[in-house]
């Protein structure tokens, strides 16, 4: 006769039943949740092994969950899955089981066992999911794109207001930092000098221009307690653009991390932003690379799909200098394929972490390389050359005025008559 018996992992413990369903052996969890997440993860825990020793004797077992069933064959164990029937058995009887293997006194118990450890598990996953590298990356990039419209909008207000009292300076230092520093530095237009312009990290000749303009400038006076207000606006400005070059580094080095194989084919900001628009990299990696490429353009491709209107080429990839400084006849091409390597490194950076394949680059350079000399101009103004070209005569002039006011997607409509 076989000597066999199942082992069967329960959501308090493992418990070990003859073939007349009598308790042989039960380990009842430390940490229930902790240790039935670490076997259904692979990992085997101590009470695990402990019950492998008690049932070394065997020949023939039986067990409910396959990754119970690889360490038991690991361990050189005789064992085999259950059958679906078989295991929806156990799932029936569980309460019963529970009680039986001494892992709850009685139905009451029970229900309050696998109710805590219900959310003791729910609370483990919340917690491993807020932990995920990639949710830091999105909400960094948020944040940085926050940031860079506060500075815009508090920039502009600043200019606008010192602009009263120097008007002049305006035109003659483009970033908004520096011009934040000045005014903060000098205040007033009389206290500019070359020593302040320098800190700055303004040149000798340029600084001669600002001392000049401060001498014949044209604005008005500004009383004391304004000036005081815009220092303190240029003051927030420096802050937070020093706040905005830590985010921008710490993006940086994340994407590095969590996703090189995006980063080498976008850059960081741009595949950050990609990653958040898609709600997690594990979203980003499930997605096809026709929805990759029209991320960030859902109002037009609704649109589209409800006016009949023409379809976007691309979302957020327009952002990526190999499209937007690309001909507009050639964008889509390049977006189509963009999004497509993108699907694959997306796919590399969740299953193989840390792993970063440069040849999905090399391929995306030979395929835009190969659309810049096919595509080198419009579709049709090519057919036009090509005809052109047939009979023997010159081709078609591509700045011509008749040309460019062609549409060739234009539709004709008949007016009806009513």
């Amino acid at each position: 006769m076989t000597n066999q018996c199942a082992l069967l992992l329960l959501e308090l413990g493992l418990a070990a039943l003859d073939e007349n369903n009598n308790l042989i052996v039960s380990k009842r969890f430390t940490n229930p949740a902790q240790s039935f997440r670490s076997i259904k993860s692979g990992k085997i825990p101590m009470e695990l092994e402990e019950i492998i020793e008690a049932l070394s004797h065997f020949d023939y077992i039986s067990v409910n969950d396959s990754n119970v069933n690889d360490v038991l064959r690991s361990a050189g164990l005789k064992s085999h899955m259950m059958t679906l029937q078989e295991q929806d058995g156990v799932q029936n009887r569980k309460q019963m089981l529970l009680i039986q293997c001494g892992f709850a006194r009685d139905e009451r118990d029970t229900i309050r066992e696998l109710r805590n450890f219900a959310i003791e598990i729910s609370s483990s996953r919340v917690k491993e999911e807020s932990q995920k590298l990639d949710l830091h990356v999105a909400q960094a990039i948020n944040a940085l794109d926050e940031i860079d419209q506060i500075l815009n909008t508090t920039g502009a207000r600043m200019r606008e207001w010192y602009g009263l009292h120097f008007p002049e300076l305006d035109n003659l230092i483009a970033s908004i930092t520096a011009y934040a520093e000045i005014v903060k530095r000098a205040g007033s237009r009389e206290n500019v000098s070359e020593e302040i312009l320098n800190a700055v990290g303004i040149e000798d000749r340029k600084a001669d221009i600002i001392i000049s303009a401060c001498k014949r400038s044209r604005g008005g006076e500004i009383t004391a307690e304004n000036l005081e207000i815009v220092k303190k606006l240029a003051e927030q400005i420096i802050s937070q653009s020093a706040l905005r070059k830590t985010l921008a580094e710490h993006v940086e080095f994340m994407m590095e991390s969590v996703a090189p194989n995006i980063k080498e084919l976008l850059t960081a900001p741009v595949g950050a932003r990609v990653i958040a628009k898609a709600g997690s990299l594990n979203k980003l990696a499930i997605l096809p690379a026709s929805t990759i490429q029209v991320l960030g353009a859902e109002k037009a491709l609704f649109r589209s799909l409800r006016t009949g209107a023409n379809p976007p080429k691309h979302g957020l990839l327009f952002q990526h200098s190999l499209i937007h400084s690309a001909p507009k006849w050639q964008r889509g091409k390049i977006a189509r394929a963009l999004a497509s390597k993108l699907a694959i490194a997306a796919r590399i950076d969740l299953f193989r972490p840390g792993v970063k394949d440069s040849s999905i680059s090399n391929r995306l350079n030979l395929r835009i390389a190969e659309i810049q000399e096919k595509y080198k101009e419009p579709r049709m103004q090519k057919q036009r050359n090509d005809k052109y070209k047939a009979h023997g005569r010159p081709p078609y002039p591509e700045n011509s005025k008749r040309f460019k006011n062609r549409n060739p997607r234009r539709k004709k409509f008949s007016k009806r008559r009513f």
